[in-house]
């Protein structure tokens, strides 16, 4: 998401609708040197569509490690895009953060430091704006059944939506209307028109609901069979079951509350609202809706720009519920500081924090690095 962003205030003064005009970019990069690759790697980016004749025949060159002598060579451009970056002094939004920073300094900054406390030393002084991670957001604050990025998208999707129909805080954004081109490729990325969430379905219904989802892909995003599985990736399909389940627990929470009342002699008059229940053959129906003329729905689009899209637009959902408008669209005016420099790590109960140690010294490649930029040498 760009920086042109404006907010506009609903007749109530806590409600907000924050207005974010959208343009993503979507750069095709190729390593000059000799690097290895996962075939599972390979394999999951040709099931999403992944072009390895366009990288290979068009993509921008990049070299790893420090700056090479001669300065006018292609490859120094993704580095003077990096730098432009740095010296804006902008922050910076990931999901999953750790790798992609871990990959922008190696590519296009710098050898990386031998150590870890240099390497976030070294960080402080690169994002001078700050590192907000979403994944750390979605698993350490918001907490989500699973915080894989199309599935925490499609969620900040929904609870947008529902915060507009209830009149709260909530985020509308605004695509720059590009004409037609090749370099311009476009991704649907709306809602569907129907779900599951309002339904009711009895035992057998759920369990054939819940039969029909790859576990796997819906736990984690990711599936070894990849599009040889013959369970569903639908990340809709997937959501819709996880309210299922969060509707069910509640039902089962306020019944036995009300078994308790009961037992202490309170008088509980509210009743649980009966539902027609909805049947495997409604189910079946809905699915042949959603699928068409595919046998089965896998996962959704996978570039580089449509997942800084959805970093983006998940990142001001979270703005939206958890920030705050204080005159400025500066995130550190925003509410968000909290949030700001935690890295999400996995398997740990704490986040990376990227804050220079009192007994951490910056690395000596970011020390010539950082001195070339600010004295404008390429």
């Amino acid at each position: 998401m760009s920086d042109d962003s404006f907010l506009e205030a609903s007749p109530s003064s806590s409600c907000h609708t924050w207005n974010f005009l959208v343009q993503t970019y979507n750069i095709m990069a190729l390593c000059q040197e000799e690097y290895v690759v996962e075939p599972s790697s390979l394999k999951f980016l040709v099931e999403h569509g992944f072009d390895f004749n366009k990288q290979y025949s068009c993509g921008v060159g990049y070299y790893r490690g420090n700056d090479k002598p001669d300065p006018t060579s292609s490859s120094m451009c993704l580095r003077s895009f990096f730098t432009v970056l740095v010296k804006s002094r902008k922050p910076v939004v990931f999901h999953n953060a750790l790798t992609d920073l871990v990959y922008l300094y190696q590519n296009f900054y710098a050898s990386l430091p031998p150590t870890m406390s240099s390497f976030i030393a070294d960080l402080t002084e690169i994002f001078e704006g700050g590192v907000y991670d979403t994944k750390y957001i979605t698993d350490y604050v918001h907490r989500m059944p699973a915080s894989y990025l199309e599935y925490v998208f499609r969620k900040s999707q929904r609870d947008n939506t529902q915060r507009q129909s209830t009149e709260r805080s909530s985020v509308t954004i605004n695509i720059l209307p590009y004409p037609p081109s090749e370099t311009v490729n476009h991704c649907r990325c709306g809602l569907p028109p129907d779900s599951l969430q309002d339904k009711d379905p009895d035992q057998d219904t759920f369990q054939a609901i819940k039969d029909h989802i790859c576990q796997g892909f819906a736990g984690h995003g990711w599936c070894s069979s990849g599009n040889r599985c013959n369970k569903s990736h639908d990340i809709d399909l997937i959501l819709d079951v996880d309210h299922l389940v969060q509707t069910r627990k509640s039902r089962k929470r306020k019944r036995r509350n009300r078994n308790q009342n009961q037992e202490d002699g309170d008088s509980d008059e509210s009743q649980e609202p009966t539902n027609k229940q909805y049947t495997k053959d409604q189910f079946e129906e809905f699915l042949s809706k959603r699928l068409g003329d595919r046998e089965i729905c896998k996962a959704g689009c996978h570039r580089a720009g449509f997942d800084s899209f959805m970093t983006g637009f998940s990142f001001a959902v979270y703005i939206s519920k958890y920030g705050s408008y204080n005159g400025s669209f500066c995130l550190d005016d925003c509410g968000m500081e909290a949030f700001k420099n935690n890295v999400y790590l996995s398997g740990k109960d704490m986040p990376l924090s990227i804050v220079k140690s009192t007994f951490s010294k910056i690395s000596k490649n970011h020390k010539e690095k950082i001195k070339k930029i600010s004295e404008h040498v390429p």
